[in-house]
């Protein structure tokens, strides 16, 4: 009998001796759950453009707002783009939308997305006032190409802070290169659907409004993205079409949740989570970003406005 209970005990001891351990201690780590083991990876694809019902946005002549090539060879453009195999790849049309900005949790004032479009060139600007520091305010111009979205000049300035940019010179002899605001001296190649920070956004929007039936929960789509000293690939999890109350301002509405997956070399280990609303074109309806030190952004749209002639 006392065998007996020298070797009950002996297991108890032992069990609660496993239990107690810290995690990745003699222990097998735990399976993956079922969403992460499934996970499917999705490359950048060349795209199909094609064409809304509705006109076209008009050429801008103001330099600062220029966003496409000449008439004729807009057209032309155009034309190529429609003609080519792809995924499907429909810009979302120019509005003017307004969010409640918010700083960890507090409401400060109302940030503004400006987004002009058409099939040749788009032009993005962000304004985010910030009390006492100033605005944060980015700006991403460019082209439409093989694989969507083809920035030329990202910027960003925060409050009184110098602007910081990243330059694609895509007619460079020998092949398009990157210029960088924070690393002078290092001018790598362009990989094939690379976006800046916010590009990217109108990237997804894009391939939405094409078809809606991409990225079912599970998928990762990989897309390389610059930033202001360097290229590397992001990778955005998406959970799939989901019927929710996530933009609160709009209520119970059909929406895409995009992660952006932690990756070695992110310095600041910052993260990100887009809400994009299919009422609005597939724009965003909630930005979330989560910085190092836990303090959070946050923009949950608010009104939406159609851009007349007169104010593109």
């Amino acid at each position: 009998m006392a065998a007996l209970v020298l070797s009950i005990l002996a297991h108890l001891i032992l069990f609660f001796w496993l239990w107690l351990l810290p995690t990745g201690s003699l222990i097998a780590p735990p399976q993956e759950s079922p969403f992460v083991a499934t996970l499917k990876e999705e490359p950048v694809k060349q795209i199909k453009l094609t064409r809304s019902a509705k006109k076209a946005v008009p050429q801008v002549d103001n330099a600062s707002s220029e966003i496409g090539t000449p008439a004729g060879a807009a057209a032309e453009q155009g034309n190529g783009l429609a003609e080519q195999d792809g995924v499907a790849f429909r810009l979302p049309e120019s509005a003017l939308l307004y969010y409640d900005a918010y700083v960890d949790g507090q409401q400060v004032q109302t940030g503004e997305i400006k987004w002009i479009a058409d099939d040749s060139g788009y032009a993005l600007s962000i304004t985010i006032p910030y009390a006492f520091v100033g605005p944060f305010v980015f700006e991403s111009k460019g082209k439409i190409d093989a694989y969507g979205l083809a920035p030329s000049i990202y910027w960003a300035q925060r409050g009184k802070n110098p602007p910081r940019f990243s330059r694609f010179e895509r007619n460079a002899q020998g092949g398009p290169v990157m210029f960088f605001s924070e690393k002078m001296d290092f001018s790598p190649p362009i990989p094939p659907g690379t976006q800046d920070r916010f590009s990217l956004i109108f990237q997804f929007a894009s391939l939405l409004n094409g078809d809606g039936k991409i990225d079912e929960a599970g998928t990762i789509r990989s897309i390389p993205v610059a930033s202001f000293d360097m290229i590397e690939p992001w990778q955005f999890k998406s959970y799939g079409e989901l019927v929710s109350d996530d933009v609160p301002s709009m209520g119970v509405t059909t929406l895409r949740h995009y992660e952006l997956l932690d990756r070695p070399s992110n310095k600041f280990k910052r993260r990100v989570d887009l809400w994009l609303v299919r009422d609005l074109d597939w724009l965003p309806g909630r930005i979330r970003t989560t910085e190092a030190n836990g303090r959070v952004f946050e923009l949950v749209f608010k009104q939406k406005a159609p851009l007349s002639p007169a104010s593109e």
